[in-house]
C-alpha cells in the first residue's frame, strides 16, 4: 500500500480511537490494513501534518522544519527533517483534498491531536499573539519492542 492510500485508510481510524495510547491505535491501524511501520509513521505524523496544514497555517507561529527522536532506552537524541518523513511530507501534500474526502470533522479531529496545535491553542488561550510565538522541536518517541519489532512468521500465530 502506499503513503496516500495508508493516510486516507488511517485518518477515519485516528479521529474514532486517537492518540493517547499508540499500543492500542497502532493495533487498529494493522487491523485497518496497514503495516506495523505504517502505523507507526501514521500515528506519528499525519497528525502533527494536519494540525500545521489545517490549523496552523497562516497564523504567524515559527514551526521548525525537523523534529527531535528520542530513543530513551538507548539515550539518544536525533535531530531529523520533517521533509524527510513520507507521513508527513505526504499528508502536508494530500491536506487540503482530506477534508472534502473524508469529511471536515475526521481531519480537524485528528488535526487536534497535534501537540503543536495543543501547544499554540493553550498560548492563546494564556494571552499570547501567534505571531509572537516560536515552537520547540516537536519530540517523537522511539519505543525499543515496538518500532524495532521482529514481525511474527505468519505460522506463528498462538504466540
Amino acid at each position: 500500500m502506499n503513503t496516500a492510500a495508508a493516510i486516507r485508510r488511517a485518518l477515519p481510524i485516528l479521529a474514532q480511537y486517537g492518540i493517547d495510547d499508540h499500543g492500542i491505535v497502532r493495533v487498529w491501524l494493522i487491523r485497518g490494513g496497514l503495516s506495523r511501520s505504517d502505523a507507526a509513521g501514521a500515528t506519528r505524523f499525519v497528525p502533527l501534518a494536519l494540525g500545521r496544514a489545517i490549523l496552523l497555517e497562516g497564523l504567524g507561529v515559527v514551526l521548525s522544519d525537523s523534529y527531535l527522536l528520542l530513543n530513551e532506552a538507548a539515550g539518544t537524541r536525533e535531530e531529523k527533517n520533517l521533509a524527510d518523513e513520507p507521513f508527513f511530507a505526504e499528508t502536508m501534500k494530500l491536506a487540503p483534498a482530506l477534508a472534502a474526502e473524508l469529511g471536515v470533522n475526521v481531519v480537524s479531529a485528528v488535526a487536534l491531536f497535534s501537540s503543536e496545535v495543543q501547544a499554540v491553542n493553550a498560548a492563546l488561550n494564556a494571552g499570547a499573539t501567534a505571531e509572537n510565538l516560536v515552537a520547540s522541536l516537536p519530540v517523537v518517541m522511539w519505543r525499543d519492542g515496538i518500532d524495532n519489532a521482529v514481525p511474527r512468521p505468519w505460522w506463528k500465530f498462538w504466540e
